[in-house]
């Protein structure tokens, strides 16, 4: 639900003329509007899973795109072992983004989690986040996954996640294109990093 816009808190400096203050406060309930929904598809309390892409343990791509509940019963399904104890998942960010958004979504839904995937507060040990890895410890040391890759020689992103819902509607070709490329991008981080 997008927040309530103030327009008391518009700070409007020396400005005199209505004309131009009624237009300042209109410039910032376009902006107001425009950051919440930039943000709102990145939130499990306002965004929702469109797509789930991951590699398989034999090394072929998987692309699901649908019913967000449907999504996430599969994602589960894939991500638990016949054991019942969770697949080794491999990510960037995951720990801080992929995961908890998933998490949420499914709570959201009734989706069971697989056992183990979360002990008390931390993650299970089949998890590996590369940005942690990137860190070697050091919770200060910065790069997104594009800027990482690029770095490294690896390739860079196509395009950046919080597009992908008007991507997905405009053009489903290129929006599975920029999923495959960012599944690659972390494959090839993984094995530069050694995670692979």
């Amino acid at each position: 639900m997008l927040p309530v816009f103030d327009p008391n808190e518009v700070k409007l400096g020396n400005i005199k003329d209505p004309a131009k203050a009624e237009a300042k406060i209109a410039e910032a309930r376009d902006k107001h509007r425009r950051q919440f929904f930039d943000r709102a598809a990145l939130d499990p309390m306002t965004g929702q899973v469109l797509a789930i892409g991951y590699i398989t343990p034999a090394g072929a791509q998987e692309i699901e795109i649908g019913d967000e509940n449907m999504l996430l019963t599969h994602f589960w399904g894939a991500a638990r072992q016949h054991s019942g104890q969770i697949n080794r998942l491999v990510g960037f960010n995951i720990c801080l983004f992929d995961l908890p958004f998933l998490i949420r979504r499914s709570w959201h839904h009734g989706i069971p989690i697989p056992v183990g995937v979360r002990n008390g507060r931390y993650w299970d040990k089949n998890i590996v986040d590369l940005r942690d890895t990137w860190q070697l410890g050091n919770r200060q040391a910065h790069g997104s996954l594009d800027a990482i890759c690029k770095f490294l020689g690896l390739g860079e992103k196509l395009g950046d996640g919080k597009d992908f819902a008007r991507l997905l509607v405009e053009d489903r070709e290129q929006a599975v294109a920029y999923l495959k490329h960012d599944l690659e991008l972390t494959r090839l981080l993984a094995q530069r990093l050694g995670e692979a």
